[in-house]
């Protein structure tokens, strides 16, 4: 029998059976792959295309912002993005649908500001934002190529983060991690899989798209060697502590489905697996993340609004603590810029100051 690799399918396990939904439209496979593999190969041909055709306008106008982004996923700048960002880049462009139509010399700096406003109202943030981002890049790129001929989204300033929602991706507690771990002793809660992602976030500082994909082979004498693929293409290698090197030690629990048992199927080569032995998506982890996150928030083991990220963000805070320099935690993190440590640094220093403040003020009291 041959077997074929599909993404971009996530399997549900209710009731003893293990039901596949295609990820991206969210619908449900009814093939079954181990005994209909050519209507299921064909379903999810058809749900691929669904997709396709939303993603590209139809038959858009010459000169028209429409037109624009289609030549703009065409182009060089636009394939060789990562696939997390030409993903960001789709979700704006898709909030930017209605507008397909709209004539370029057309578009100036109030519409762009009354759209962004709009996106705001409808879809928060970050999508606003997002939106006014994708604009000035796609504007900016037809420019030179004599497709426009002003980039009306340049200088348009982003909505701020509201103060009183306190900081983004806050840093975990020692306490809290422990209570994370100790929760993913159950495979109900990702077991071991869960655990060793957490694990490389916090005492290894990657971030999530490198977390999901990092080979087990890339650990070799206490460290691991790989490409930070996510940002900035540097190389890192990661020095095992030795709470690191015990949980990534710890043998795989995953429950493979009937039909990878009787095929004698292998789990994928990741270090990363979750509960059935394939490798995590970004999605598929954040979803077990969560799981886990509610469940302790309500228990009152761990902080609200904790994140994957914070746990990347706890090792550069505890590097500042200790007095390492932007230059050390940079390397640290996989920065390129020793500048993207300075928020770490600065805080570590208000901290200490701080401390400093009250203790000698407690002497004369």
């Amino acid at each position: 029998m041959t077997f074929i690799k599909i993404g971009g399918i996530k399997l549900v396990r209710a009731n003893g059976a293990i039901y596949r939904y295609h990820r991206a439209t969210g619908k449900r496979i009814m093939a079954d792959p181990d005994t209909q593999q050519e209507a299921f190969l064909l379903e999810v041909k058809g749900l691929e295309s669904e997709i396709a055709a939303r993603a590209l306008p139809p038959d858009p106008k010459p000169g028209s912002l429409g037109g624009l982004f289609t030549l703009y996923r065409t182009s060089p700048e636009y394939l060789q993005l990562e696939e997390p960002t030409k993903k960001s880049y789709l979700r704006a462009m898709d909030a930017l649908r209605t507008f397909d139509a709209k004539p370029l010399p057309n578009i100036d700096q109030p519409w762009v500001l009354k759209t962004r406003d709009a996106v705001f109202d409808a879809r928060g943030r970050w999508l606003a934002n997002m939106v006014v981002a994708v604009l000035s890049v796609v504007l900016g790129w037809g420019m030179p190529r004599g497709i426009t001929t002003v980039n009306a989204a340049k200088g348009i300033p982003k909505i701020r983060r509201p103060k009183n929602k306190g900081v983004a991706n806050k840093s975990w507690r020692p306490a809290e991690v422990e209570a994370f771990m100790k929760a993913t002793r159950s495979l109900k809660f990702g077991g071991s899989g869960l655990r060793k992602a957490v694990a490389l976030a916090y005492y290894g500082g990657l971030r999530k798209a490198d977390v999901v994909r990092v080979p087990k082979v890339a650990r070799r004498d206490g460290t691991i060697d790989m490409d930070m693929i996510n940002k900035n293409g540097s190389e890192l290698s990661i020095f095992e502590a030795k709470r690191l090197t015990a949980i990534l030690n710890e043998p795989d629990e995953f429950q493979m489905g009937r039909a990878a048992k009787r095929d004698n199927r292998k789990p994928d080569g990741t270090l990363v697996l979750n509960r059935i032995g394939k490798k995590y998506t970004e999605d598929g982890l954040d979803s077990s993340f969560d799981r886990v996150k509610r469940a302790l928030v309500k228990e009152g083991k761990i902080r609200p609004g904790l994140t994957f990220h914070g746990l990347r963000k706890s090792l550069g805070r505890k590097a500042a603590d200790m007095g390492f320099s932007e230059n050390d935690i940079a390397g640290a993190l996989g920065h390129t810029n020793p500048a993207s440590a300075r928020p770490y640094t600065i805080e570590a220093a208000r901290r200490k100051g701080a401390a400093r403040v009250f203790k000698a003020l407690s002497k004369r009291q």
